[in-house]
């Protein structure tokens, strides 16, 4: 080291002070040289898609057309300017949590699309086979109906004060406990009895970038408690969340749209699908599954038979399948979720069964 032209240091000839003072040197060149990275980034020049592509398929790139190569994918999964802040943000995590937020509101329609389309990407790409651990991570349909069930959105409400000894925090606590192995192995989010409802709903609303704000404690002196309440985020998620709205509304326009009279040829069912699909038509059982109707979309024969439409008419009440049937291991039954006019629900599939 020392004839490489390096000064040493014997760690027992600096005191704590110095040392504290080179660590506290280190950390704030470290943030400098990170900013500046972010800003180059921020900084590049535009690439065009067919630049773009160019340029992924380049071994050896300068650190120019890094930077470029970056802004470029930020810029069209943002789909808005790239700052240095949005830089910033996406190497902490940001993406999965803001397209979470995304699909659980605005864009809950294109969910299932979204889901569809993936995994038919990676029967393709797999040339008809899957990696189950691939598909099911990339599948985020579970994810929002457990924070759908978990009425999550409820917390969003600005202005709105809670505390952990409100009904509704108590429910949302007992909820979230009962389901607590479901919440972590969809969510990767730990929940035990011995957290408070507002630390329960933190480590949710942390999913989507979100959190509840302190305000202070209320009440009187041998009985106070913490207040929180909801201040939505000046992130830029707004208009984001925006062009992905138009995205996706206008692939689905140019999308040939499919109605419930059209039948669906469904060559080389096999057996078991076949006896499966005539017996579920013909014997539906439960009370929310008189007059069903279902539909079997056959082409993703290694990733399991999928269910297209599911329709059960009870009454004046109308239901359409948000996806396949699912095992519900936790509870130990087929599930499956299913659009009312009231919102979305997770239905018991008794009429379903391992073959």
């Amino acid at each position: 080291m020392v004839e490489d032209g390096y000064t040493v240091i014997d760690a027992d000839d600096v005191d704590d002070d110095e040392s504290g003072a080179v660590i506290e040197s280190v950390k704030a060149a470290s943030v400098e040289l990170y900013a500046a990275e972010c800003k180059a980034i921020a900084d590049s020049d535009e690439l065009s898609p067919t630049e773009l592509k160019k340029l992924q398929d380049k071994r050896a790139k300068t650190k120019t057309e890094r930077h470029q190569q970056r802004k470029a994918q930020l810029s069209r999964r943002y789909e808005v300017d790239v700052t240095p802040d949005l830089v910033e943000k996406d190497d902490d995590g940001w993406y999965p949590q803001l397209r979470m937020h995304y699909y659980l509101t605005l864009g809950r329609e294109f969910l299932t699309n979204r889901d569809a389309k993936r995994a038919a990407a990676q029967l393709e790409a797999g040339e008809n086979s899957i990696w189950k651990p691939d598909f099911n991570k990339g599948q985020l349909l579970p994810a929002v109906l457990l924070l759908e069930n978990l009425n999550l959105l409820q917390f969003l409400t600005p202005d709105v004060k809670l505390r952990g000894s409100d009904e509704r925090m108590l429910e949302f606590k007992a909820l979230a406990v009962t389901h607590r192995h479901v919440i972590k192995n969809y969510l990767n989010v730990s929940i035990s009895e011995k957290l408070t409802p507002i630390a329960i709903a933190q480590k949710l609303l942390a999913k989507i970038d979100l959190k509840l704000n302190y305000v202070g404690r209320l009440g009187k002196r041998e009985n106070r408690e913490c207040v929180y309440r909801f201040v939505a985020p000046d992130d830029q998620r707004n208009s984001i969340f925006g062009q992905w709205l138009n995205r996706d509304e206008a692939f689905s326009r140019d999308s040939v749209s499919v109605t419930n009279n059209i039948e669906l040829q469904t060559p080389g069912i096999d057996t078991t699908s076949q006896i499966l699909l005539e017996e579920v038509v013909s014997n539906p059982q439960g009370q929310a599954w008189k007059g069903l109707k279902l539909k079997l979309q056959q082409g993703l024969d290694s990733a399991g038979h999928f269910y297209s439409e599911l329709v059960s008419a009870v009454g004046a009440a109308i239901g359409v399948a948000d996806g396949e049937p699912y095992w519900n291991g936790y509870l130990g039954q087929w599930q499956i979720a299913v659009n009312f006019a009231s919102g979305c629900k997770s239905v018991l599939c008794d009429w379903l069964i391992v073959v």
